[in-house]
């Protein structure tokens, strides 16, 4: 099979949900594509998936992407997925991040995700509050951007609390990703609850 030629990001991120969903890979889609449902639409270049599979279930993982006529040095993904919690493909003209289980928190994020429909396909993304948490743990400037368009737009639907008290267990309460936090909060969010 040929590589796929996705036309956008999207479309990427549709391919690949639906090549998981037929191996029975549990995913979610990240980064850009998961703000654009929970924050403010904007553009990226690349679709970053989490796929919340252990060492010995990466193979399900490669073959879903072969499928795609996605060619993987396996051995190299495997050792970035170990070393990083991350390795990286191409569908067609696009970066695709996969984030592999680094962290406790991951298997938190598979558990929170958030099933949706996008152009008639359900599609499996990471909840509002797991992708801040991905943020906060991120801490560039351009996640600090999204969190506070994140915050204002999800309003009482965000549970802050929630993101803080993975963020203090990861990182402690006395981490600048916990007071930055708390100002986002204090400044751009709604303290009432639906």
């Amino acid at each position: 099979m040929g590589v796929a030629e996705p036309s956008d990001p999207l479309d990427a991120g549709l391919l690949l949900a639906a090549a998981f969903e037929a191996a029975q890979v549990p995913y979610a889609l990240g980064g850009a594509l998961a703000y654009g449902f929970w924050g403010v639409p904007r553009a990226t270049i690349d679709v970053d998936v989490n796929v919340f599979v252990k060492d010995d279930g990466l193979a399900d993982v490669f073959a879903a992407l072969a499928g795609l006529g996605i060619s993987v040095d396996e051995a190299a993904a495997r050792a970035a997925s170990q070393r990083d919690g991350l390795f990286i493909v191409s569908l067609g003209a696009f970066r695709v991040d996969l984030f592999t289980p680094s962290i406790e928190f991951s298997w938190e994020a598979e558990r929170s995700r958030v099933r949706r429909t996008v152009e008639h396909q359900q599609v499996w993304f990471l909840s509002a509050e797991a992708l801040a948490v991905f943020k906060l743990l991120f801490f560039r400037t351009k996640d600090i951007a999204d969190l506070e368009r994140l915050v204002a737009m999800q309003g009482p639907h965000l549970d802050t609390d929630y993101v803080r008290r993975h963020v203090v267990t990861m990182m402690g309460e006395a981490d600048e990703r916990v007071r930055r936090w708390d100002e986002l909060v204090s400044a751009f969010g709604d303290t009432g609850k639906p």
